[in-house]
Parts: C-alpha cells; structure tokens; sequence
C-alpha cells in the first residue's frame, strides 16, 4: 500500500527538515500545488534559503521512481510557480496554525487553507493572488528509502546542467534523511 510504505520516507522529512537544509521549517502533507496538479507528498516552509520546499516521497521499488517521479515533480514545481504571496501566506499559516490536520495523511482542500473560501474556484484565486514565486523561491526533492537508480541520477543531473533545474536527492534510512547532493538547497 502506497501510504505505509511511502509514510516513513515522508515522516523523516517532516521530522528531520534541518536534513535538507531548512532546520525549523514548519510542514503540510498531501496538498495539492495547484488546481489539476496532483498532491505533493510534503511541502515544507523554511525559514530561510527558500520561500518553498516540494519533496515527493517514492519507494525505491516503485516503477515511478526510476525517473518517471522527475515528471511528477516537474508539474509540481510548475504548479507552485502559480502560488502568490497570499496564498504563500496562507499555506504557511495553516501549517503553523493546524499542524495535526497539515501533518495528517488527509488530503487538504483549498478551503481548509483558505479559513474557509468557497467555492474552490474562489479559494484557488486566493491562492494564486499576490507577487508569484519564483523559480529561485522553489526547492524541489525525491526521497526515497533507498539509494537512486541510474536513470533518476542521470536525469536529475542534465535537468540541473542544461535547465538549471536542481532536484535535490534524499535517502531516508532509519528514519533519518541523507542528502545525497546539495545543489537544491
């Protein structure tokens, strides 16, 4: 099952974001980025290097997270860029503010981190409203819970040399994330 065996990876991001870079940084999981996007695994808010950290959490066996994850993370991020300083702002407030509910293995409706905007057309202009993120604003990851194939490596690596695109790679083992490489922090 999806959510068992993907549930560690993400509990060591959450518990352990100084990891990756963002010591003290507040988290929600199962969101959705954007409307139509999908829900990141975890999103994290840092205090600082980054206004917004997106990380997709895979069991190594996954078919996906050979490279196919790199896809996944891509709408992700290009959904994130349509997040606006308000809607920044309410994501955060509600990770800090609901933190067992952000922490949940619920998904979260747009209304809920909108203090109640409905219909979600309205609370997803709420979202976008505001200065936009930028693509330095945005930090991207895959955990997983075992070194990365090739194909996830090599990927990663051209995406970051010709695209300047850095996604970061993470292996969670004993509940501890290890950043294999820096470049996305």
């Amino acid at each position: 099952m999806r959510e068992n065996r993907e549930r560690e990876i993400e509990d060591a991001i959450i518990n352990h974001p100084e990891a990756l870079g963002f010591p003290g940084a507040t988290a929600i999981r199962n969101v959705r980025v954007a409307w139509g996007f999908g829900r990141i695994d975890v999103m994290l808010f840092p205090r600082s290097n980054a206004k917004l950290v997106l990380v997709e959490a895979k069991h190594a066996s996954a078919p996906d997270a050979i490279s196919k994850v790199v896809g996944q993370l891509l709408m992700y991020y290009a959904g994130a860029l349509t997040i606006g300083s308000t809607g920044l702002d309410c994501l955060r407030r509600y990770a800090e503010g609901q933190r067992e509910k952000a922490l949940s293995t619920s998904w979260i409706s747009p209304k809920e981190i909108t203090c109640g905007i409905s219909p979600p057309s309205a609370a997803w202009e709420i979202i976008r409203s505001g200065e936009k993120l930028r693509p330095a604003d945005v930090r991207v990851f895959v955990a997983l819970n075992a070194p990365p194939r090739d194909a996830l490596r090599t990927a990663t690596r051209v995406l970051a040399q010709h695209h300047g695109l850095s996604i970061g790679l993470i292996v969670v083992q004993n509940g501890r994330p290890e950043l294999l490489d820096s470049r996305a922090v």
